[in-house]
């Protein structure tokens, strides 16, 4: 299953934070699989300064001799040269925590930005269905920008996790443009406020989004630290079986709701696969 974070709003929506901690929890209550994830982009706070920080080590983090020129490069230039991937190099090329169960497979820092995007341009579509031979799940964090691998990503995923902020205008722009990418779409709002006007309930009512395909993370300042200091796992650990009485079982709660929920929407579009955009929607990218 071939699953893409996206939003149609650039740096607002959380959507690294919210892929990290949707991943760590679905990791957490499915110890039998194995979950791949990357991002098509290069950024500060990318999916591995969620996970652990360069400044010290995690005792949650599995050491396996990795160096970042092997990441993301390296399984596109197997895929450029039609090796394929074996099993032994796709999960060397990948830093993996939890007892093997997540593998973050980063982007080399180094790399020139256009260099990557015609690398993955060019080859992200089969690099998808590798890394999809050898897992269970394969989670991308997508970039808003205009980039054509972002596009074919979002083409290929068989579901979009749309991750909505609370913001009107951000809102209609979604709900306006991309009315086919809702066939596929889970939604999730991150750094939720439930005092807002614009609540869960609001948003399900102005947009007829059934409940079962809404989930939030709520705004949590303890989560926020973690996600800024590389201790998400940690922080996720520590608190997933928190009692009533916790500052953070609202925010437990919520987040495991929502990854029960994204399971609900998955198993629904278990099978149906990638489908195209309207011409209309792929012009938006350019």
């Amino acid at each position: 299953m071939k699953v893409a974070f996206w939003s149609n709003a650039r740096g607002k929506s959380c959507v690294t934070s919210n892929l990290a901690c949707i991943s760590v929890l679905w990791a957490l209550s499915r110890p039998t699989e194995r979950t791949i994830l990357f991002e098509n982009h290069q950024n500060i706070i990318n999916l591995g300064s969620t996970f652990f920080s360069h400044n010290s080590e995690n005792v949650v983090r599995e050491a396996n001799g990795y160096t970042v020129e092997t990441g993301l490069g390296r399984i596109m230039k197997s895929v450029e040269r039609g090796e394929g991937l074996s099993e032994e190099n796709l999960y060397g090329s990948a830093k993996d925590f939890l007892g093997k169960r997540l593998f973050y497979i980063p982007t080399d820092e180094g790399k020139n930005p256009d260099v990557l995007e015609y690398q993955l341009d060019r080859d992200c579509v089969p690099a998808m269905k590798y890394l999809e031979r050898y897992s269970d799940m394969v989670l991308v964090d997508t970039s808003a920008a205009p980039l054509a691998s972002s596009r074919k990503i979002l083409q290929q995923a068989d579901m979009v996790v749309v991750n909505l902020n609370q913001n009107q205008q951000m809102l209609s722009h979604f709900f306006r443009n991309y009315s086919s990418i809702r066939k596929k779409a889970f939604y999730l709002v991150g750094n939720y406020d439930a005092q807002s006007e614009l609540s869960k309930g609001a948003i399900m009512r102005a947009y007829q989004i059934p409940g079962s395909r809404i989930g939030t993370i709520p705004h949590n300042v303890q989560f926020s630290d973690a996600v800024s200091d590389g201790m998400i796992i940690p922080f996720l650990l520590k608190n997933y079986s928190c009692e009533r009485r916790s500052e953070n079982f609202y925010f437990m709660a919520a987040a495991r709701e929502a990854v029960e929920l994204f399971r609900s929407r998955m198993q629904a579009l278990q099978g149906k696969g990638g489908d195209l955009w309207e011409e209309r929607e792929e012009l938006l990218f350019y």
